[in-house]
């Protein structure tokens, strides 16, 4: 079983049964492009140029937005780490792990991730930074793993940096745990989102030179923590692609023949179209047809009424 979130064109589905073909919007706004939010809340940016349009974009919040660390982290004033990524939740595990590698690395509170699926716009606007957008399998793991490690180990090169700069101390002389970084021999402490601001005004270290962690040492990657994505699910709050409403959005159920390059012929419509919400059956292509209603539930019921040859 594959997802693909390749940026493609897409079909809209008219109130007059036409079908537009669009070219997928570039989402400048809110979550992915934050710069002006970012700098007013003393977040960070860090580790690839961003488009001239999205510098302008602002978010209804810092808070409600995070605040960019790198196209795989942002955090929020209060600490929150938001790690972001490409691999899609398919049961199998895939956005807990990824955010554990990430956490890792970073040194961030596992109490304070969360988690954000990066859109296709954004991953073509901002030239594959995040990779291929496709999982299958172990593949969200396997082949992003090394990526993603490096992602969180510059942020949080570049948080110690500017620690360092603010006391004026050598970085190897400050320790960091849960997002806290401390300084011995001062008796000095302070937060990712407090130096975050400062951070950001540092040139970005080399991913590939950083040494990352021995997994003997991990304390957060590999270990039995509860998934992230299971809470959603039970108290209803994850949103799915069968909860998607847009004002005036129709709903198409389709049926293909059921024999391999067989062709459809002709159908009768006449009990379907009399059932609640029906709006108009079409033939698809030729060996299929589909029945478009208000709901769902009313073209998949209206769609074994059709009389299909």
């Amino acid at each position: 079983m594959k997802n693909r979130t390749d940026p493609q064109p897409f079909q809209r589905l008219n109130k007059n049964h036409s079908i537009t073909v669009e070219e997928p919007p570039v989402d400048l706004a809110r979550r992915f492009f934050v710069v002006s939010s970012v700098l007013a809340g003393g977040g960070l940016a860090l580790g690839f140029k961003l488009p001239a349009a999205a510098q302008a974009a602002t978010a209804d919040s810092a808070a409600d937005a995070g605040i960019e660390l790198d196209a795989w982290v942002a955090v929020r004033p209060d600490d929150t780490c938001v790690i972001r990524f490409a691999r899609a939740e398919m049961g199998q595990g895939t956005r807990t792990g990824l955010a554990q590698l990430i956490a890792e690395e970073l040194d961030c509170d596992w109490d304070k991730v969360t988690t954000e699926m990066v859109s296709p716009q954004a991953n073509l606007a901002r030239k594959g930074v995040w990779g291929q957008m496709l999982t299958v399998g172990s593949f969200g793991i396997r082949f992003s793993h090394d990526r993603v490690r490096r992602g969180g180990a510059a942020a949080r090169a570049m948080l110690l940096q500017a620690a360092a700069n603010e006391w004026g101390v050598a970085v190897g002389e400050l320790s960091v745990q849960k997002g806290l970084i401390r300084h011995a021999a001062s008796n000095r402490q302070t937060s990712y989102g407090k130096v975050a601001l400062a951070a950001s005004r540092l040139t970005p270290p080399d991913p590939k030179t950083l040494k990352l962690k021995d997994p003997a040492d991990w304390k957060i990657a590999g270990q039995p923590l509860k998934r992230l994505d299971t809470a959603p699910k039970l108290n209803g709050s994850k949103i799915y692609a069968v909860d998607v409403a847009l004002p005036g959005m129709l709903t198409a159920s389709i049926k293909a023949c059921p024999v391999f390059g067989g062709t459809l012929l002709r159908f009768d419509d006449a009990a379907a179209m009399k059932s609640p919400g029906v709006k108009k059956v079409v033939r698809v292509g030729n060996d299929a047809y589909a029945v478009i209603a208000d709901t769902w539930w009313q073209a998949k019921s209206a769609l074994e009424k059709v009389r299909a040859e």
